[in-house]
């Protein structure tokens, strides 16, 4: 008998169904993906299944094709962010590639279910930010595991000492023209020169015109009750929600910023009128405060936004669906 073609929800029936079943580690082959996707994924089952899973994620067409540098500093924070070992991403070396998407599924180390078929592990392929039609087809998990632990043999994890010599990672300095690069190294205001962008402001705008937010609002969201003082949102100004500037509300995206740091955030709270962090809501407070030189726990003033020189963030949207941040 035929193995039934999926070609419907699934977000659900490959990458949340299993959990349901017992199902707590993923291994996944796939050609392309992205760091936001990831963590989209792993936040998605915390909220909705209360559920913690480990991801080994496997990007087989970086020996072929190289990897944008933001793309990589991305999966490297987006490990850390996930904290723990919930997520490790590994690349095919130069000259290995795989195009392969090929899922499996463990519970307690034994492969329990398995897929393979045309969906990458992205945000595209599994309908969340797109209508791309892909399928998938269940396959032998024993088989599955045997054939992904064999194609990975040889892949690289990303966050190894010496991933620059053995992966091609370039920056794109212009349409179409790659240079590579042998380190890390934050984005500047050139390479985003020229792309869409927003100032969303730190301050009040309406009830006290230049003054930082009190207690429980803003950079100082943190500062009341037991929560943790550096707790944190940008607020996000409706003209801005309403140009559809970021992703939709919950979904996850990377903001390169200008001292070389990598933060995820969404867009959040009723009328999408902020900028969460996540999975923590305190790292993009945490980034402010020590950007403005205060301690994790400090209270925010409008001094020090004075003495600093800025009261506004800038966000520039880039090519690949990731953002830069200046402040």
């Amino acid at each position: 008998m035929n193995a039934p073609l999926i070609r419907d929800d699934l977000f659900q029936q490959i990458l949340l169904g299993p959990l349901a079943d017992g199902a707590d580690e993923l291994h996944i082959l796939t050609g392309y993906s992205s760091a936001s996707f990831a963590l989209f994924h792993i936040l998605e089952a915390r909220e909705h299944l209360k559920r913690d899973f480990s991801i080994r994620l496997n990007i087989g067409m970086t020996g072929e094709d190289g990897l944008e540098l933001f793309a990589h500093q991305a999966f490297v924070a987006a490990e850390r962010a996930a904290s723990g070992a919930w997520l490790r991403v590994s690349y095919a070396p130069t000259g290995l590639s795989d195009h392969s998407k090929l899922y499996v599924w463990c519970r307690s180390g034994v492969p329990v279910c398995a897929w393979i078929g045309s969906a990458n592990y992205s945000g595209a392929a599994f309908g969340i930010d797109g209508s791309r039609r892909e399928s998938m087809v269940p396959v032998a998990p024993d088989a599955a595991w045997r054939t992904l632990q064999a194609a990975v043999a040889q892949f690289v994890p990303a966050s190894s000492p010496d991933i620059f010599a053995q992966v091609a990672i370039y920056e794109a300095t212009q349409s179409e023209v790659r240079t590579r690069v042998e380190q890390a190294k934050p984005m500047t205001a050139a390479d985003a020169a020229n792309r869409p962008h927003v100032a969303l402001p730190l301050v009040q705008r309406t009830r006290n015109p230049g003054e930082v937010h009190n207690a429980g609002a803003g950079l100082n969201w943190g500062q009341r009750g037991s929560r943790r003082r550096a707790e944190a949102y940008i607020p996000v100004p409706a003209s801005v929600s309403r140009a559809g500037f970021f992703p939709p509300h919950g979904v996850p995206f990377a903001a390169h910023t200008d001292d070389g740091a990598t933060l995820f955030l969404t867009i959040a709270q009723d009328g999408d009128k902020a900028l969460h962090s996540v999975p923590d809501n305190a790292d993009v407070g945490l980034w402010f405060r020590r950007r403005l030189g205060l301690t994790a726990d400090a209270f925010v003033t409008t001094s020090d936004l004075r003495r600093y020189g800025a009261d506004e963030v800038i966000f520039v949207a880039l090519a690949d669906g990731d953002y830069f941040m200046s402040f």
